[in-house]
């Protein structure tokens, strides 16, 4: 039997709790038995209270206590942004030698499907990750008030037009390949050197390094707050939605659909801290304009003639 995926979350203080309800929603998924879930944080990160979550819950949860100033403290931060953002940048660095392969997650993402386990078999080449193609790129497609402000954005990050960008909220990582071409310490160095050309921090200095050279996950794996918006949820199947826009379904002022913010509130409600329940969640009618809908048909179109090494591809009907 294959040793499970690590999957690996490094929030901060004020990302913990959110983090281990992200950590549940994959434990809840019938392909858990192929995960190993690790929570790798600063002993002060770790919320007051965490000795009271359900015993069956943390017993499949890892807590590992790293000193992260020692590997990414000094590095720049930005608005809302801590310094935990750049943990994944060395998670090969702190991890146990016997994982190969592990997978990176954000604390705003809820899993629904079950298919990260399945992660664990996919032909990554030589390639050091794998991750979902961003919105700062796929708005290419809408020539709408961003398309501009993202192109400019990418091409001060040295990328050309069709360089692929990807969102490093969900990331596959290949340990081998990562190390053989040291891409954290290059990002590092990256972010260290030109933090004004890096607003994402983190996110836009591993585009910068790896400049397109990255497997293709499908949507399914970072279903972001516009593909929700596009009315494409039916359509993609996701396995992991991503909240990537504030408020977050488990902050006052969330504006999106009431039942993310109802698994939240139920999660919190039966936790040690149901101080961070949301109140009831406002349904929400999803209605797409012309533009919009222009937008989902070229975004379908291109999605259509992408290869993504987890295999999912567009629903010939869909296009």
């Amino acid at each position: 039997m294959p040793a499970p995926l690590p999957v690996c979350l490094t929030p901060d203080a004020n990302f913990f709790r959110p983090a281990i309800l992200t950590a549940a929603s994959m434990l809840a998924q019938p392909d858990a038995e192929g995960l190993e879930v690790l929570v790798l944080c600063d002993e002060r990160d770790i919320a007051p209270g965490y000795d009271r979550v359900d015993p069956a819950l943390r017993s499949r949860i890892t807590i590992m206590p790293v000193d992260w100033d020692r590997y990414v403290g000094g590095l720049p931060v930005r608005g809302h942004f801590t310094s935990a953002v750049h943990r994944r940048l060395s998670l090969n660095r702190v991890l146990p030698e016997r994982i190969e392969r592990y997978v990176s997650l954000d604390a705003d993402m809820l899993v629904v499907r079950p298919g990260l386990a399945s992660l664990a078999g996919v032909d990554m080449g030589r390639l050091p990750l794998a991750a979902a193609i961003d919105m700062i790129f796929l708005k290419d497609l809408e020539d709408g008030a961003l398309t501009a402000e993202f192109k400019a954005y990418r091409a001060r990050l040295g990328l050309s037009p069709s360089t692929p960008y990807f969102n490093n909220g969900f990331t596959l990582i290949d340990r081998q390949n990562w190390e053989r071409l040291d891409v954290g310490g290059a990002a590092t160095a990256f972010l260290a050197a030109n933090a004004a050309r890096c607003p994402y921090l983190e996110q836009s200095a591993l585009n910068a390094v790896v400049d397109g050279q990255f497997a293709k996950l499908s949507p399914r794996f970072n279903f972001m707050g516009d593909f929700l918006l596009l009315d494409l949820e039916q359509t993609i199947e996701p396995t992991v939605l991503h909240f990537v826009n504030r408020p977050k379904p488990w902050e006052p002022g969330w504006r999106g659909d009431a039942r993310f913010a109802d698994a939240y509130r139920a999660f919190f409600l039966d936790s040690p801290w149901p101080e961070l329940a949301p109140p009831p969640g406002t349904a929400m009618r999803q209605t797409l304009d012309a533009e919009a809908t222009r937008f989902r048909t070229r975004l379908l179109q291109f999605l259509a003639g992408q290869r993504f090494v987890d295999g999912w591809s567009v629903p010939k009907e869909a296009v």
